[in-house]
């Protein structure tokens, strides 16, 4: 049956797309689902970070079942009921896509919208809006091109045609390139070390470059100025120098 796995990793929250048999595909179900988890890791401090990857070795996923769009157009271009695939950049928490094979359509917007992606050798990205007759959403406009070039990003969406990690790589988009079969695994290692950190570090790392991202340098200068002064005079900033004067490893609440 189609679905959302949900595992724990002491604080690291693994979600799974589970629909191999149609490419990891998602339901209208399954997008609701993932938009609930979404939130319900968002609400919970025990959540440090969160992986997203896709069953099996062949999709992370493929976006929308084509079929449902056809008798149904408004899941197509509806920003509501996309919003679970553009969720993870909204959210404090931070997000990483362990992309295990082809990322396209809204495996791509999902990818695109978590803060890190590691990547299988053999996993491609596509963007397929323009060879279907579809504006590409989701961020694919609005986001991407703060990740990459403009020309990449038009690259991407006017051609349509698949990426490969080595080339996606190249230009930033892909932070990590896996072992053969250990993707999951390079994703762990990573989101462990920022579960280590400060949860109220990493989160205002994100929003400061997401200002930086959307209203440039100045604003992102008075964020940390603000949020720097918020938090150096908080618990974790205690608990951290303290730890490093002791030579021990911190233990943030």
């Amino acid at each position: 049956m189609p679905e959302i796995r949900s595992q724990r990793d002491d604080h690291v929250l693994v979600l799974t797309i589970d629909n191999e048999a149609k490419r990891n595909c998602f339901t209208h179900e399954m997008t609701m689902r993932l938009g609930e988890l979404l939130d319900e890791a968002e609400a919970d401090r025990s959540v440090r970070c969160v992986i997203v990857t896709g069953a099996g070795n062949r999709a992370f996923s493929s976006g929308h079942d084509l079929n449902a769009l056809l008798t149904d157009r408004e899941h197509a271009a509806d920003e509501a009921l996309n919003e679970p695939f553009f969720k993870p950049r909204l959210m404090s928490t931070p997000t990483i896509a362990a992309v295990n094979g082809a990322a396209h359509a809204g495996g791509f917007i999902l990818a695109l919208s978590c803060d890190m992606r590691v990547c299988e050798p053999h996993a491609d990205f596509c963007a397929p809006g323009a060879r279907i007759g579809l504006l590409p959403i989701g961020g694919q406009l609005s986001w991407l091109p703060s990740l990459v070039p403009f020309g990449i990003a038009y690259d991407l969406l006017a051609t349509a045609r698949r990426v490969g990690v080595t080339e996606a790589a190249q230009f930033g988009f892909v932070n990590k390139i896996a072992e053969p079969g250990r993707v999951l695994d390079a994703a762990l290692e990573t989101a462990r070390l920022i579960a280590a950190n400060s949860f109220d570090v990493v989160s205002s790392v994100k929003r400061g470059l997401v200002t930086f991202a959307r209203e440039g340098a100045d604003v992102a200068r008075r964020f940390e100025a603000e949020e720097g002064r918020r938090l150096q005079s908080g618990r974790d900033a205690d608990e951290g120098m303290k730890a490093f004067l002791e030579k021990r490893s911190p233990r943030f609440q």
